[in-house]
């Protein structure tokens, strides 16, 4: 499969939330047939009813009733899915972000990549029960402090799977651009280092900065410089939600040049003033409704 074939999937959860849930979604009569990509989001697709295959990296697996999968962040896969008519999937993608909100130690996946899996039927009725009523919750609009134990079960239910498992093998292409822009943002999101200039992350992908600013926005849809800006706010934004610090103070630690950059950065980013956000997110009359203060049109 050529280089060609990749990309890399922004995924746009709702404001002021940290991971997607989706289900329901049937399968059209043709199939349906989704490219290798990648994503900054781990992935649990649990396939309750369906037919198919699901690849990760070059590893391809068929799917069938009962298909448990966990794909972690920025790791390559691809799905192919035939019709049924009584198929039903569900998927969950959730950041770091939504890991360390939870602050409990969950089960350590020995696996790098991921894993594909057939529970037994004790754990598949866990599992199912716990979709369900992460799904209700989700639909009712439910505040985050109700949904954040039903997600905490289903991440701690599904990742204790892996242990039945066995470490996948997957081989990566070597030596493409893809491969390089890739590695190299899974690296800088580990490390959390936003603060490198083009000129060094060029280097770092041994390419030059006019074809490495090119290729790195072909495959991220955003510019590098814009990148590393979203990154920097979606930091300050875990600062705002989480901690007491001042606008100034996460100004300074997110590595802005200063407060009012910070928060003309923040504004045009989110659609809202950092306070506001700060407010809103902690306002468990508004995230029990359906008014989105964030959802703004661009002008």
């Amino acid at each position: 499969m050529s280089n060609s074939d990749h990309y890399f999937e922004r995924i746009e959860t709702m404001a002021g939330t940290d991971y997607l849930l989706r289900a329901g979604e049937g399968v059209p009569e043709k199939g349906v047939y989704i490219r290798p990509h990648v994503h900054l989001e781990h992935e649990i697709m649990w396939f309750r009813r369906a037919s198919g295959y699901f690849c990760i990296g070059s590893e391809k697996f068929p799917v069938t009733d009962g298909t448990l999968v966990f794909v972690s962040s920025m790791t390559l896969h691809d799905m192919e899915l035939a019709y049924t008519s009584d198929h039903e999937r569900y998927l969950l993608q959730y950041n770091d972000a939504a890991i360390y909100r939870l602050k409990f130690p969950l089960p350590t996946c020995k696996q790098n990549t991921g894993f594909i899996m057939q529970p037994d039927a004790s754990a598949v009725a866990r599992i199912q029960f716990l979709f369900e009523w992460l799904t209700e919750q989700h639909q009712q609009l439910c505040t985050q402090n109700e949904i954040d134990p039903v997600m905490l079960l289903l991440l701690n239910t599904v990742l204790s799977q892996a242990r039945f498992t066995e470490t996948l093998s997957v081989r990566r292409e070597q030596h493409n651009t893809f491969s390089n822009i890739i590695d190299f943002v899974v690296q800088i999101e580990r490390d959390r280092d936003f603060t490198l200039s083009l000129t060094q992350a060029a280097e770092r992908c041994r390419l030059s900065p006019a074809h490495f600013s090119r290729t790195f926005k072909k495959i991220m849809h955003v510019s590098f410089k814009d990148y590393l800006v979203r990154k920097m706010v979606a930091r300050a934004a875990e600062l705002l939600r989480n901690t007491r610090l001042s606008v100034t103070e996460i100004a300074h630690q997110c590595e802005f040049t200063d407060s009012a950059y910070f928060c003309f950065r923040f504004r045009k980013t989110m659609g809202v003033t950092p306070g506001a956000f700060r407010a809103a997110s902690r306002s468990t009359k508004q995230l029990s409704t359906r008014h989105d203060p964030f959802h703004e049109p661009e002008i």
